[in-house]
């Protein structure tokens, strides 16, 4: 798998939040928020979720793009009903939450591994090929789980934006510019403008190659 789905989201948004900043004035490190980054994830697993249950054929391109180098006919290429297969007990456990069936790794709690301290971390190591490759499989994983649990997928926009729409007075009494929450069919807008922005800045996106679509059709999925 060769891709930058998921660096590619999480760094533009953090980036749109003015992120990373020097550590101080004394210190001209490039450095991230932990808790902000965690919450930059967490919004990445929805964006992937929500494209896999609502936009079948895009989110197939985008397989079929992170997966490019491979052969479709041979036997060790990517195989989505065995990927499917093989996740079906943790994504039980998950329920209807994509970022509890991903469960992505916590930079704000840990303390050990690539970023010991809790509260920032380099912009020099959010880029190691560790964290890069860890936010791909987290993208791929939310992606392919959307497109196979398209109900449990809307029954949780559903449920979070409810939730957040009961926090906003909560938002406001701190300060935050929040005046709404974002409907499903602004996200999707949004979503999709985020892979035209891809395609503009790193390539545009491969066709679905016929096995993959073929066992996209077999798992179930409605391709339009």
């Amino acid at each position: 798998m060769s891709s930058i789905f998921g660096f590619y989201y999480v760094v533009g948004l953090l980036g749109h939040m003015g992120w990373p900043r020097r550590r101080g004035l004394l210190n001209s490190e490039a450095v991230f928020n932990c808790l902000v980054l965690d919450s930059a994830i967490d919004q990445m697993i929805d964006w992937a979720a929500n494209i896999g249950a609502h936009r079948p054929d895009l989110a197939l391109r985008i397989i079929a793009t992170m997966f490019r180098d491979n052969d479709w006919e041979s036997e060790k290429s990517f195989d989505i009903m065995e990927f499917v297969k093989n996740s079906k007990k943790s994504w039980d456990e998950g329920g209807n939450n994509p970022r509890l069936v991903v469960k992505p790794f916590r930079f704000s709690k840990s303390n050990e591994g690539i970023n010991p301290k809790k509260d920032v971390i380099s912009s020099k190591d959010v880029k190691d090929n560790r964290i890069r490759t860890a936010l791909e499989q987290y993208f791929i994983e939310s992606l392919i789980w959307g497109l196979v649990n398209h109900g449990a997928c809307k029954i949780y926009f559903e449920t979070e934006g409810k939730e957040q729409k009961d926090k906003l007075p909560m938002y406001k009494e701190a300060g935050l510019d929040v005046d709404s929450i974002p409907t499903m069919d602004s996200l999707l807008k949004d979503g999709e403008d985020i892979i035209k922005g891809y395609e503009k800045e790193v390539r545009p996106l491969s066709p679905i190659p016929k096995r993959l679509q073929n066992d996209a059709l077999s798992l179930g999925i409605r391709i339009d």
